[in-house]
């Protein structure tokens, strides 16, 4: 078995490397943030697909500061419970991003910044605690592990670059890259096309701006209560709109890191709205990008900013994708 320890990488002396007699049991130190973890034996000649991940022991293993601070600080705070149903689902067995942060930004009024900190899992409860004042929040699982951050910002509108008509949205959604493909997020509730139950913004590049991502949004009974769409479904729609279009034109697969909306009006079914998304920066493997919903006027209905971080070891990630789904289709 191979054994790994919390341990530093030390030398026999100072500035001499350590000498080992069998050069194929040589440990490996694998660093991960700040800490280096020794891996012996067999391990130690695999290769590195994920860093290992290394949980200090600490009541609070995976809290942030900020995280930390609302629960040692002894404010007072309100606590509920979510829970994110099995059918809103963006990679295999766990919840679309953009349904996850509009429903963990409902005890905040609905205009709020969601940062993803774990995948947030489907059919489980969750404790969303939001100090009395609503301005910050914070979603822990059963064992008290930090998922999700949450604040209160100020209402914005983001601006489109162009604002595409309805026939423009669903000549994109047909040429869209995402269709026939097989990845993590083939399956997803917004944007996999073959989902049958999903809301269909499968988006893809303009024909006159591929820089852009658009795709028609039209709200279905499912999503909404007396003809008012659920907030939660209107953070969907805007989603995946924002994922970036050169990602989405190379095949690269990214996930969302955080996501930031505002609904300047309530949508209401039977409505015939554009989904637009658009890149605003890019750093590394990070980048910024907004998206925005628009109506028939071409007015923006709502709006977001959002962080994809794009994942590391792609090949291996695209062969994950196509084994999940692979399992997808061979179950009954």
């Amino acid at each position: 078995m191979p054994r790994c320890g919390l341990r530093p990488a030390r030398a026999a002396q100072p500035g001499v490397p350590p000498s080992y007699p069998d050069s194929k049991k040589r440990p490996r130190d694998v660093k991960h943030r700040r800490l280096i973890i020794r891996v012996t034996g067999p391990a130690a000649r695999a290769p590195v697909l994920w860093p290992v991940r290394a949980t200090p022991s600490w009541p609070f293993p995976a809290m942030s500061r900020a995280g930390l601070s609302l629960l040692a600080s002894g404010m007072k705070t309100m606590t509920s419970t979510l829970r994110i149903d099995a059918r809103l689902n963006g990679p295999p067995r766990s919840a679309n991003g953009g349904f996850a942060c509009g429903t963990i930004a409902q005890p905040l009024g609905g205009t709020a910044s969601v940062r993803l900190i774990r995948p947030i899992p489907l059919e489980t409860p969750l404790e969303v605690e939001v100090d009395v004042n609503g301005d910050f929040g914070q979603v822990v699982d059963s064992h008290r592990r930090l998922v999700a951050e949450v604040r209160q910002v100020d209402p914005f509108t983001m601006i489109p670059p162009v604002r595409p008509g309805f026939g423009a949205a669903e000549a994109a959604r047909a040429a869209s890259p995402l269709h026939g493909a097989h990845h993590l997020l083939s399956n997803c509730v917004v944007c996999g096309p073959e989902r049958r139950d999903g809301l269909h913004v499968t988006p893809g590049p303009l024909a006159d701006r591929s820089d852009v991502l658009a795709a028609p949004f039209v709200p279905l009974e499912r999503d909404a209560t007396d003809g008012v769409v659920h907030p939660a479904a209107i953070w969907g729609a805007l989603d995946c709109p924002s994922y970036p279009a050169t990602s989405l034109r190379d095949g690269r697969i990214g996930l969302l890191g955080t996501l930031a909306a505002h609904r300047n009006r309530d949508v209401f079914l039977g409505e015939r709205l554009v989904a637009v998304g658009w890149t605003a920066e890019h750093h590394g493997r990070s980048t910024q990008t907004a998206s925005a919903l628009l109506d028939e006027s071409g007015e923006v209905v709502a709006s977001a900013r959002a962080v994809w971080i794009e994942l590391r070891h792609q090949g291996w990630v695209r062969l994950a994708g196509r084994l999940s789904h692979f399992f997808r289709m061979s179950q009954p």
